[in-house]
């Protein structure tokens, strides 16, 4: 297929993904509620399309922001084909020349607009697709390998796809290798591997996963007992008091921590067949798996 006809195929594809139509979530129409104080359909119809008002456009930005569902429905052909930034440009104009409008659903039974698509509304909503973006042919290959269902084979390649940095080669060895050994043996998979993705976009890339995992699972440890201790300050004192001492007040989700305790052990045993408990004098091996651990050895 030449270039011309590659980017007209673009150009239809984004064309059907967004003549669809666009539900709008629960949290977008939270904000734009926050933001219009609970606009009736009309009022937003006339918000939207008043283009002196500088608050509309982080409401076009989330409305036509791609969602990963929609994200999959064109993964299937992006399976087949590389993107430049110069399709991207062909498709915006294509788009453009089109002159359509998009009907989006508005939750609460509010209703639908017809927004007409701008040159704007389309390049962002492009430029999110993340189209240009090269998955690793071996993450490409472990997917196709491993993942034989289709609905779990695009979502992983899109959750590749979204990735906002280049995974070094320890890093996309133990993401396959994690695809490998988790994804038909653990229930706890796409949270884990959710978790990962999350968790080396910050990590230094060339430490060791598993002593970087422990030292995260350490950190976290540290920050429950923290929190904790800052709880029972606030039973016996009010704010302002611990501040006049000095005392540092750190508030965290510990249920969510503990669950991320859970998941780092989880992964380290499937992985590398041992995790950490400290506290305790051995570390933990298989074939021991995280439903062994009683729910104190996370507090």
């Amino acid at each position: 297929m030449g270039n011309q006809a590659k980017q007209r195929d673009l150009g239809h594809r984004i064309s059907e993904l967004i003549q669809r139509g666009i539900t709008i979530s629960d949290n977008v129409m939270h904000y734009i509620d926050s933001t219009f104080s609970n606009p009736t359909i009309e009022e937003l119809g006339r918000i939207l399309s008043d283009p002196s008002n500088c608050e509309t456009e982080p409401v076009f930005e989330l409305i036509f922001y791609p969602n990963r569902q929609m994200q999959e429905k064109i993964e299937s052909y992006l399976t087949q084909k590389t993107h430049n930034k110069e399709d991207i440009e062909s498709a915006v104009k294509f788009l453009s020349h089109q002159k359509k409008t998009v009907t989006v659903v508005f939750p609460d039974q509010r209703g639908t607009l017809s927004i007409l698509l701008t040159d704007s509304i389309i390049r962002q909503f492009i430029i999110r697709l993340n189209l240009t973006r090269q998955i690793d042919k071996r993450f490409a290959e472990t997917v196709s390998r491993f993942i034989s269902d289709e609905s779990g084979n695009l979502k992983i390649r899109v959750m590749l796809r979204n990735c906002r940095m280049n995974f070094p080669d320890p890093v996309i060895v133990f993401l396959c290798t994690c695809i490998e050994k988790m994804y038909t043996a653990s229930d706890l998979f796409w949270k884990a591997f959710t978790f990962l993705l999350n968790f080396f976009d910050y990590i230094d890339p060339t430490a060791d996963i598993y002593f970087s995992l422990m030292q995260e699972k350490k950190a976290m440890l540290n920050s429950i007992d923290q929190a904790k201790k800052s709880e029972q300050a606030l039973a016996n004192n009010n704010v302002e008091a611990l501040m006049l001492k000095g005392v540092s007040i750190l508030s965290i989700d510990i249920a969510d921590a503990r669950k991320k305790i859970i998941l780092i052990d989880h992964i380290c045993i499937s992985i590398f067949g041992k995790t950490e408990l400290y506290g305790y004098a051995e570390q933990i091996e298989s074939p021991v798996t995280v439903k062994t651990f009683a729910s104190d050895d996370f507090l």
